[in-house]
């Protein structure tokens, strides 16, 4: 996976949070669509133009999707200082992936 499409999503993320109008989603429905290897699907239908997410393989998504996962059990609080929205913990999921990837 390139860099390039983990900053591309990170902008669409930031763009979205920024408009306000997905203030409602939770951490706990992103947590549930992580769980369920839904969260692209669930991204471009509540995000419907705000994202564009089709330079991503179905393998891709599975392997974020897995990545992210894995993230699940570290309090988003204390790691990522997030407590409330959920594209705010995509944005730091995003923001850990790329920070992993670096390290490589």
């Amino acid at each position: 996976m390139y860099l390039s499409y983990l900053t591309s999503l990170g902008f669409f993320v930031n763009g979205a949070i920024e408009t306000g109008k997905y203030d409602h989603i939770t951490i706990e429905e992103v947590k549930t669509q992580i769980r369920d290897y839904n969260l692209f699907e669930y991204l471009e239908k509540k995000l419907s133009d705000d994202i564009d997410v089709s330079l991503w393989s179905e393998e891709e998504k599975h392997e974020i999707n897995q990545e992210w996962e894995n993230l699940l059990c570290i309090n988003e609080s204390k790691k990522f200082c997030v407590e409330k929205k959920g594209l705010a913990l995509i944005m730091a999921y995003i923001l850990e992936s790329i920070q992993r990837r670096y390290r490589k």
